[in-house]
Protein backbone atom coordinates (compact mmCIF):
# COMPACT_ATOMS: atom_id res chain seq x y z
CA UNK A 1 0.00 0.00 0.00
CA UNK A 2 1.13 3.79 -1.13
CA UNK A 3 -1.05 5.49 0.84
CA UNK A 4 -1.19 9.76 -0.24
CA UNK A 5 -3.13 12.02 2.03
CA UNK A 6 -5.21 14.18 -0.07
CA UNK A 7 -7.14 16.95 0.97
CA UNK A 8 -10.16 16.93 -1.30
CA UNK A 9 -13.56 18.44 -1.13
CA UNK A 10 -16.60 16.02 -0.65
CA UNK A 11 -19.40 18.04 0.34
CA UNK A 12 -22.47 16.69 -1.41
CA UNK A 13 -20.81 13.85 -2.86
CA UNK A 14 -23.04 10.59 -2.57
CA UNK A 15 -21.43 7.75 0.36
CA UNK A 16 -22.99 4.68 1.47
CA UNK A 17 -22.43 3.38 4.82
CA UNK A 18 -23.11 -0.54 4.93
CA UNK A 19 -23.82 -1.46 8.79
CA UNK A 20 -26.21 0.35 11.10
CA UNK A 21 -23.97 -0.35 14.19
CA UNK A 22 -21.68 1.07 16.30
CA UNK A 23 -18.92 1.41 13.89
CA UNK A 24 -20.95 2.83 11.39
CA UNK A 25 -21.50 5.51 13.41
CA UNK A 26 -18.40 6.60 14.23
CA UNK A 27 -18.34 6.90 10.27
CA UNK A 28 -20.94 8.84 10.10
CA UNK A 29 -20.66 11.20 12.81
CA UNK A 30 -17.40 12.21 11.14
CA UNK A 31 -18.48 12.16 7.45
CA UNK A 32 -21.96 14.70 8.66
CA UNK A 33 -19.30 17.78 9.78
CA UNK A 34 -18.47 17.59 5.83
CA UNK A 35 -21.97 17.85 4.50
CA UNK A 36 -21.97 14.31 2.62
CA UNK A 37 -24.94 12.73 1.21
CA UNK A 38 -24.92 9.41 3.18
CA UNK A 39 -27.07 6.78 2.46
CA UNK A 40 -27.03 4.00 5.11
CA UNK A 41 -28.10 0.12 4.37
CA UNK A 42 -28.15 -2.32 7.18
CA UNK A 43 -29.86 -4.84 8.56
CA UNK A 44 -30.86 -2.88 12.10
CA UNK A 45 -29.68 0.96 12.96
CA UNK A 46 -28.62 1.95 15.99
CA UNK A 47 -30.57 4.62 18.20
CA UNK A 48 -27.78 7.32 17.13
CA UNK A 49 -28.07 6.80 13.73
CA UNK A 50 -32.00 6.67 13.56
CA UNK A 51 -31.78 9.96 15.24
CA UNK A 52 -29.07 11.45 13.62
CA UNK A 53 -31.29 10.35 10.19
CA UNK A 54 -34.14 12.14 12.02
CA UNK A 55 -32.43 15.29 11.96
CA UNK A 56 -30.29 15.57 9.18
CA UNK A 57 -31.95 15.23 5.41
CA UNK A 58 -28.53 14.60 4.31
CA UNK A 59 -28.74 11.36 5.70
CA UNK A 60 -31.37 8.17 5.24
CA UNK A 61 -31.71 4.67 6.62
CA UNK A 62 -32.68 1.76 4.40
CA UNK A 63 -33.30 -1.33 6.75
CA UNK A 64 -32.91 -4.19 4.55
CA UNK A 65 -30.27 -6.39 3.41
CA UNK A 66 -27.53 -4.91 0.99
CA UNK A 67 -27.70 -5.02 -2.64
CA UNK A 68 -25.09 -4.96 -5.19
CA UNK A 69 -26.19 -2.36 -6.92
CA UNK A 70 -26.56 -0.23 -3.82
CA UNK A 71 -23.22 1.24 -4.80
CA UNK A 72 -24.43 2.57 -8.23
CA UNK A 73 -23.99 6.23 -8.46
CA UNK A 74 -21.86 6.37 -4.84
CA UNK A 75 -18.54 8.42 -4.95
CA UNK A 76 -17.29 6.53 -2.34
CA UNK A 77 -18.47 3.68 0.14
CA UNK A 78 -17.83 2.46 3.53
CA UNK A 79 -18.67 -1.10 4.50
CA UNK A 80 -19.21 -1.52 8.54
CA UNK A 81 -21.39 -4.57 8.49
CA UNK A 82 -19.14 -6.39 10.89
CA UNK A 83 -19.61 -9.36 8.36
CA UNK A 84 -15.94 -9.76 7.43
CA UNK A 85 -17.16 -12.24 3.99
CA UNK A 86 -19.95 -9.57 3.01
CA UNK A 87 -16.92 -6.15 3.94
CA UNK A 88 -14.68 -7.95 1.51
CA UNK A 89 -17.28 -8.19 -1.30
CA UNK A 90 -18.47 -4.64 -1.50
CA UNK A 91 -14.76 -3.73 -1.51
CA UNK A 92 -14.16 -6.03 -4.39
CA UNK A 93 -17.68 -4.50 -5.74
CA UNK A 94 -16.30 -1.39 -5.60
CA UNK A 95 -12.89 -1.63 -6.37
CA UNK A 96 -13.60 -3.49 -10.07
CA UNK A 97 -15.89 0.01 -10.47
CA UNK A 98 -13.24 1.89 -8.84
CA UNK A 99 -15.19 3.45 -6.01
CA UNK A 100 -12.75 4.31 -3.31
CA UNK A 101 -13.70 2.35 -0.48
CA UNK A 102 -13.02 1.91 3.24
CA UNK A 103 -13.38 -1.50 5.16
CA UNK A 104 -13.41 -1.17 9.15
CA UNK A 105 -10.54 -3.46 10.41
CA UNK A 106 -9.75 -4.78 7.05
CA UNK A 107 -6.96 -2.66 6.14
CA UNK A 108 -5.81 -4.80 2.40
CA UNK A 109 -9.23 -4.19 1.49
CA UNK A 110 -9.29 -0.62 1.98
CA UNK A 111 -8.26 2.51 -1.28
CA UNK A 112 -8.68 4.97 1.51
CA UNK A 113 -8.68 4.84 5.51
CA UNK A 114 -9.18 7.44 8.11
CA UNK A 115 -7.15 9.49 9.36
CA UNK A 116 -7.35 10.85 12.93
CA UNK A 117 -8.58 15.02 12.61
CA UNK A 118 -8.33 17.75 13.79
CA UNK A 119 -10.47 20.19 12.22
CA UNK A 120 -10.47 23.99 13.66
CA UNK A 121 -11.89 25.17 10.74
CA UNK A 122 -10.03 26.39 8.32
CA UNK A 123 -7.55 24.55 9.39
CA UNK A 124 -7.11 20.92 8.84
CA UNK A 125 -4.88 18.88 10.46
CA UNK A 126 -4.90 14.58 9.56
CA UNK A 127 -3.10 11.90 11.33
CA UNK A 128 -2.42 8.52 10.33
CA UNK A 129 -0.31 5.04 11.20
CA UNK A 130 -1.61 3.41 7.25
CA UNK A 131 -3.66 1.66 9.02
CA UNK A 132 -1.17 -0.01 11.23
CA UNK A 133 -2.47 1.42 14.87
CA UNK A 134 -5.38 3.54 14.46
CA UNK A 135 -4.93 3.95 18.32
CA UNK A 136 -1.30 5.29 17.73
CA UNK A 137 -2.83 7.49 15.51
CA UNK A 138 -5.08 9.02 17.34
CA UNK A 139 -2.98 9.27 20.72
CA UNK A 140 -0.74 11.87 18.18
CA UNK A 141 -3.62 13.55 17.23
CA UNK A 142 -3.97 14.14 20.77
CA UNK A 143 -0.51 15.47 21.41
CA UNK A 144 -0.76 17.59 18.60
CA UNK A 145 -3.95 19.11 19.44
CA UNK A 146 -2.74 20.24 22.85
CA UNK A 147 -0.09 22.36 21.14
CA UNK A 148 -1.87 24.12 18.88
CA UNK A 149 -3.12 27.55 20.31
CA UNK A 150 -6.59 28.65 19.96
CA UNK A 151 -5.97 31.74 17.56
CA UNK A 152 -4.30 30.02 15.12
CA UNK A 153 -7.81 29.12 13.71
CA UNK A 154 -8.44 32.98 13.33
CA UNK A 155 -5.02 33.99 12.37
CA UNK A 156 -5.19 31.25 9.08
CA UNK A 157 -8.69 33.22 8.33
CA UNK A 158 -7.36 36.48 8.73
CA UNK A 159 -4.11 35.18 6.46
CA UNK A 160 -6.43 34.01 3.92
CA UNK A 161 -7.65 37.27 3.09
CA UNK A 162 -4.10 39.18 3.57
CA UNK A 163 -3.33 36.68 0.80
CA UNK A 164 -5.38 37.80 -1.80
CA UNK A 165 -4.23 41.44 -1.12
CA UNK A 166 -0.59 40.27 -1.17
CA UNK A 167 -1.02 38.06 -4.29
CA UNK A 168 -2.87 41.35 -6.31
CA UNK A 169 0.25 43.46 -5.56
CA UNK A 170 3.41 41.41 -5.28
CA UNK A 171 4.42 39.82 -8.71
CA UNK A 172 7.58 37.48 -7.34
CA UNK A 173 6.46 34.45 -5.65
CA UNK A 174 9.58 33.69 -3.52
CA UNK A 175 8.78 37.61 -2.42
CA UNK A 176 5.38 36.88 -1.44
CA UNK A 177 6.21 33.80 0.29
CA UNK A 178 8.73 35.93 2.52
CA UNK A 179 6.00 38.14 3.28
CA UNK A 180 3.72 35.14 4.30
CA UNK A 181 6.01 33.52 6.26
CA UNK A 182 6.76 36.99 8.19
CA UNK A 183 3.46 37.97 8.63
CA UNK A 184 2.68 34.05 10.08
CA UNK A 185 5.98 34.97 12.46
CA UNK A 186 4.56 37.91 13.43
CA UNK A 187 0.50 36.64 14.21
CA UNK A 188 2.34 33.57 16.14
CA UNK A 189 3.82 36.22 18.50
CA UNK A 190 0.82 38.63 18.70
CA UNK A 191 -2.01 35.67 20.19
CA UNK A 192 -3.14 35.88 15.66
CA UNK A 193 -3.56 39.56 15.42
CA UNK A 194 -2.08 41.04 12.28
CA UNK A 195 -2.55 44.60 11.77
CA UNK A 196 -2.75 46.56 8.58
CA UNK A 197 0.25 48.82 9.35
CA UNK A 198 1.91 45.27 10.12
CA UNK A 199 0.88 44.15 6.11
CA UNK A 200 2.25 47.08 4.43
CA UNK A 201 5.62 47.34 6.86
CA UNK A 202 5.83 43.33 5.41
CA UNK A 203 5.13 44.41 1.88
CA UNK A 204 7.16 47.38 1.66
CA UNK A 205 10.55 45.73 3.55
CA UNK A 206 10.47 42.78 0.78
CA UNK A 207 9.79 45.20 -1.58
CA UNK A 208 13.20 47.56 -0.89
CA UNK A 209 15.00 44.11 -0.29
CA UNK A 210 13.72 43.19 -4.04
CA UNK A 211 15.12 46.21 -5.37
CA UNK A 212 18.13 46.14 -3.40
CA UNK A 213 18.81 42.49 -4.73
CA UNK A 214 18.18 42.92 -8.62
CA UNK A 215 19.45 47.22 -8.56
CA UNK A 216 16.04 48.25 -10.01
Amino acid sequence: MAYFPFITDIEDMDCLVAGGGSVAWHKVEILAEYNVNIHIVALSASEKLKKAADSNKRIDIKIREFKDSDINGMDFVVAATGNRELDMHISQLCKKQRIPVNVVDIKEACSFIFPAIIHKEPLLVTVSSSGASPALAAKIKRDINQVIPGYYANMAERLAGIREYVIDNIDNVKTRKQIFEKLVQYGSTHNGVIPEEEVERAIEELRLQEVEQTGK
